[in-house]
């Protein structure tokens, strides 16, 4: 049994001893929740290429209004022929008809007139466009902030869940260690220690488990925020000051800011001038056009030397008469979308109302419990020293011991846990309610 005791303390020292000095060594950097948070926006690859989709959306209203303005062309030519033309023999004496060499540039300007409302309806296109792209970017910075913020109080959340089993195996250790002595003083039977012993060893792996646990939740987080190394540590802690929060303004605060719903109104936007643009091709199309040029040798005159420049203006009228139904068409399928967009629209202000309030309830649960964890914990601390002190004296059995340090994790745990579901459901509401921070509200006493 010695054997046995030592081989266990062998494997466990070594874990202990490598976490204990893990966090005693000073890291290279310290963040806080705002320095994360500022860190992941700057560097996030999903956010950059938002960002670039604004430009995007930006350049398309150039492209559109760049058609509300004059097109002006140049053209140059020059034109070598195998032989310069003549006349045929009977017009013998006669000088010839061309040169071999010829040269030509020409200054067109085209400018629309009247459209029928499609450029005006295509440039809020663009506009609504680079709104959409934006609220876009909003959305992916608001999901990145809420997964920066529960992956922040996730790790503290796990140094604390390790710190609660490594006080358990200490607890463990010192009750082993105390029946051991009693087994030796031969107060206490080997069945006692024996047990002692197993208890100690089940809760080996509880605390190899809980360092995984923060060891995978650490890498996580540094590729979220995009960090090479893993030698950083976490300015901050899981204690809040609980909140009320009213439902129905945080419902309204959703329905108007939150970035899908926005986007999906601009889409709305976009489709309705689209159908615009449909409805102004059965309109004609008015374009003024003009030309300046001239040519080597001239055109009218092949008989001359030199440049000769003319000018000619004038204004076009186009007007489809007949396209096959593919106007009619066009306008069905738009009329389509915009009655799909507007019950999508309505389905999601529904199903974020709905979400609102299923975080709502969650904050209200972990409020609640977290109440109670808090005076768990002492009480669960009460009876485990009142267990210690009784074992000691002959009135408990080491069962009492193991089950009053169980039920002492698990009280620092659901604690723990408590304000983990609280912090991380506000991380959520922020998102669902598209608020970088809740409204200030009463808090709770």
């Amino acid at each position: 049994m010695h054997l046995l005791r030592r081989h266990f303390y062998l494997l466990l020292a070594p874990l202990v001893l490598n976490l204990s000095s893990a966090g005693a060594e000073p890291v290279a950097l310290e963040l806080t929740l705002d320095e994360c948070i500022a860190m992941g926006l700057d560097r996030s690859i999903p956010v950059a290429n938002a960002r670039r989709d604004v430009e995007i959306a930006r350049m398309q209203i150039r492209t559109v209004r760049a058609r509300v303005h004059p097109q002006l062309d140049i053209t140059a030519d020059y034109t070598r022929l195998d032989d310069t033309p003549s006349l045929p023999d009977e017009f013998a004496g006669l000088p010839d008809i061309g040169q071999r060499d010829t040269y030509g540039a020409t200054l067109d300007a085209d400018q629309v007139l009247y459209a029928g409302g499609a450029i005006l309806a295509a440039l809020r296109i663009a506009r609504h466009f680079e709104a959409a792209a934006e609220r876009e970017l909003e959305r992916v910075e608001s999901d990145l902030i809420r997964r920066i913020t529960r992956g922040f109080y996730e790790i503290l959340y796990r140094e604390a869940a390790y710190e609660v089993a490594e006080q358990s195996v200490q607890q463990l250790a010192d009750f082993e260690e105390q029946v051991g002595r009693k087994y030796r003083a031969e107060t206490a039977p080997e069945f006692e220690w024996l047990s002692a012993q197993v208890a100690l060893a089940n809760e080996q792996p509880v605390l190899l488990a809980a360092r995984n646990a923060h060891t995978l939740a650490r890498r996580a987080f540094r590729d979220l925020i995009h960090l090479d190394h893993d030698d950083f540590g976490l300015d901050g802690d899981l204690a809040i000051q609980p909140t009320i929060l009213d439902l129905a303004h945080l419902q309204e605060q959703a329905v108007r800011r939150r970035p899908e719903i926005l986007q999906a109104r601009e889409q709305r936007e976009v489709a309705h001038n689209q159908r615009r643009v449909t409805v102004g091709e059965y309109l004609p199309e008015i374009r003024a056009f003009a030309s300046y040029g001239g040519a080597d040798p001239s055109q009218r005159n092949p008989f001359g030397e030199g440049w000769e420049w003319e000018w000619l203006a004038g204004v076009r009228l186009t007007w489809s008469v007949f396209d096959g139904g593919r106007r009619r068409a066009q306008l069905t399928a738009a009329d389509l979308e915009i009655d799909q967009i507007h019950d999508e629209l309505y389905d999601l202000e529904r199903a974020t109302r709905l979400e609102v309030e299923r975080l709502w309830l969650a904050l209200e649960e972990a409020r609640t419990t977290l109440r109670g964890t808090a005076d768990n914990i002492d009480l669960a601390e009460r009876a485990l020293s009142i267990a210690m002190v009784r074992y000691e004296q002959g009135l408990a059995t080491h069962l009492d011991v193991t089950d009053s340090n169980l039920a002492l994790n698990n009280a620092r745990l659901n604690h723990s846990r408590a304000l983990l579901d609280y912090q991380q459901t506000l991380a959520d509401l922020r998102h669902v309610t598209g608020l970088r921070a809740l409204p200030d509200t009463e808090q709770q006493p």
